[in-house]
């Protein structure tokens, strides 16, 4: 355990780590920080001696991270981009951020993600005005007069730059009144009633082993948006695959059950789409930061 000192003294040790690992050598990081070569290496070996650990591989020709440098590599970058962020956040106090933000996400990230986190943006920020359009289409972004879309799966390649916010991990879930009328197994979930949306035609999935069950049947209910098939599905229509963002109240409060929880649907990336050249502004990037929290606490529940 560190004590306070040699904790003060670790975070700047990480942050000259950070800067030896963007210039790709001591010497120019020792450039950057306005310290000797020798400095800076010791630094590094000393945040090594620290955590018991060797980061860097070194060569007189090249760097190269150790599976724990790459680790404390990306770490170190977050704490930097932290301190970048709190220094911006004191100096604009009073420049706080305001006037016109608009948003379009699709219509399931309305009412748990992107709904909550604007409200407490505009809590902290009483002059901002957001314009939230939510739709399950992608709308483009300069066409719309949009400054960030939130899109799922596999995006086109354009000009806009793409964040990586988190991934959506579809289950299979249906009412507990559902359950108690019919039994569902995996040889006859082809004879169940499901609630299907566009996207899911066929779609496949992925058992414990491996293998792959089509999600399919003669008996559906075809809707065009997600908030449609939880509703429906909560209503008893029938067996529904939803991602588990997006149903985990619901699972917890006990109006839908899990259904065959060894298998799952594809998994796919959510993105945040802007046409910023430089780093985005700080209400859109506290916005961002807090959408890849709401992600990462589902993933570190286990999504069920």
């Amino acid at each position: 355990m560190f004590i306070k000192s040699e904790q003060r003294r670790l975070a700047y040790q990480m942050l000259v780590f950070d800067e030896v690992i963007k210039k790709g050598s001591f010497t120019a990081a020792a450039e950057s920080l306005g310290h000797t070569k020798s400095a800076v290496s010791q630094y590094v070996s000393q945040l090594e001696a620290d955590l018991g650990v060797r980061l860097l591989n070194r060569s007189t020709r090249q760097l190269n991270l150790t599976v724990v440098g790459q680790q404390l590599a990306e770490r170190s970058e977050q704490l930097l981009d932290l301190l970048m962020t709190t220094i911006e956040e004191v100096k604009s106090h009073e420049l706080a951020p305001a006037g016109r933000i608009a948003i379009t996400a699709p219509h399931a990230f309305e009412s748990s993600l992107v709904t909550p986190i604007v409200a407490q943006l505009c809590h902290e920020y009483p002059k901002l005005v957001p314009e939230l359009l939510f739709s399950d289409e992608r709308l483009d972004l300069l066409q719309n007069n949009l400054d960030l879309a939130i899109s799922v799966g596999q995006q086109k390649d354009s000009a806009y730059h793409a964040i990586l916010i988190g991934k959506l991990s579809s289950i299979l879930v249906a009412s507990p009144a559902y359950l108690a009328k019919n039994r569902v197994t995996d040889k006859v979930i082809n004879m169940q009633h499901l609630v299907i949306l566009p996207w899911q035609q066929q779609a496949l999935l992925e058992g414990p082993h491996g293998e792959n069950m089509v999600f399919s049947s003669d008996k559906l209910l075809k809707v065009n948006t997600s908030i449609s098939a939880i509703n429906s599905v909560k209503c008893g229509a029938g067996i529904g695959l939803t991602p588990s963002i997006f149903v985990q109240d619901d699972l917890a409060s006990g109006q839908l059950q899990r259904v065959l929880p060894d298998y799952q649907g594809e998994v796919r990336d959510v993105y945040a789409l802007h046409s910023y050249q430089q780093q985005l502004p700080l209400v859109l990037r506290r916005f961002v930061d807090r959408l890849k929290m709401a992600f990462g606490r589902v993933s570190n529940l286990g999504e069920g």
